[in-house]
């Protein structure tokens, strides 16, 4: 029976949005929001310059106030009941803080005594979940940007939070440092069971880290998917047809597939469609006189789903 209620209670969301909204004056920056996410997954959250991506964590945190909605974490309302809500957040913002005249070791030492009821030997266990054993007894001023932030984790995580949420957590950092915070933050879903709440602008780093991307627009969260549908699409590619005339290749293809996506792009008719299709299309063009020199396809990579989504708008 108790093994039973334990899979239950796995099964709950750890963070519940419901309908999260604000507004400043007459102007409305999240526009509803409702969002689930679980135990053991890694959640990115992804959007254009001004989409509303901080505005949404800093609502979640509590660090600004919520007009209309609620946000429950583990099941405390940050509105209602603060103090339980928050306690199960750990995070990191950009770049951890540290006294840098002090050792890692010392560091989460001054902030274990910080936050209540850090069993004994914890730090010493997020320290080897990190991977900074070998290096922790060492000042933190000799750390490179990757080490201090992998002791930012050890920090946000020593309390036993049951979300993570990490702001741009590989900001700054070079290929190799990207690719150990990346190592970490899937060991620490995993191994803690944790969710993670990840916001960040690298497209290509999201598709190798998470377990589903949330797009949001014009402060509404216009699409959740899961990262294999997003970047497989149904097994959709991408595929140049070097074809001439090309201007008459377009307009009678159109004629011929008005549902389908065809765009012109420098020399080459771009369609996006399935790879059995590639044939019928190129018997197509063939049999009715135009040229074909060249086809080349390509599966569609996560940022080619986000800017469709987007409408090709920059994104951060």
């Amino acid at each position: 029976m108790e093994k039973q209620k334990q899979t239950i209670s796995q099964q709950q969301p750890i963070l519940q949005i419901k309908n999260l909204k604000k507004t400043i004056g007459k102007t409305t920056l999240i526009h509803g929001i409702s969002l689930d996410l679980y135990p053991g997954e890694v959640f990115g959250f992804l959007g254009p310059n001004g989409a509303g991506k901080t505005t949404t964590i800093r609502m979640i945190v509590g660090l600004m106030s919520i007009t209309d909605g609620e946000v429950i974490i583990n099941g405390h309302s940050v509105e209602k009941n603060f103090e339980k809500a928050i306690a199960n957040i750990g995070g990191i913002i950009e770049n951890p803080e540290m006294y840098k005249f002090m050792s890692g070791y010392d560091n989460l030492i001054h902030y274990s005594r910080m936050v209540p009821n850090i069993p004994k030997g914890r730090i010493d266990e997020i320290v080897k979940l990190v991977g900074l054993h070998e290096r922790i007894h060492e000042k933190v001023k000799t750390y490179s940007l990757g080490m201090r932030q992998r002791l930012g984790l050890a920090q946000a995580l020593l309390h036993s939070p049951k979300l993570l949420i990490l702001d741009e957590p590989t900001n700054g950092l070079d290929p190799a440092g990207i690719r150990e915070i990346r190592t970490y933050i899937r060991r620490i879903a995993t191994e803690e069971n944790m969710t993670v709440f990840v916001s960040s602008h690298l497209l290509s780093e999201m598709e190798l880290m998470c377990d589903r991307i949330g797009i949001i627009h014009h402060g509404k969260l216009i699409s959740v998917e899961k990262v294999k549908n997003m970047v497989e699409d149904n097994q959709q590619i991408s595929v140049q047809f070097k074809v001439t005339p090309l201007e008459k290749a377009i307009e009678f293809f159109k004629a011929k597939y008005p549902n389908e996506l065809a765009t012109i792009s420098g020399e080459y008719l771009l369609i996006g469609t399935q790879e059995e299709t590639i044939t019928e299309y190129t018997k197509l063009f063939v049999n009715n006189g135009f040229k074909i020199t060249g086809i080349n396809g390509e599966q569609k990579t996560l940022e080619d789903k986000f800017l469709e989504i987007t409408g090709g708008e920059q994104h951060v």
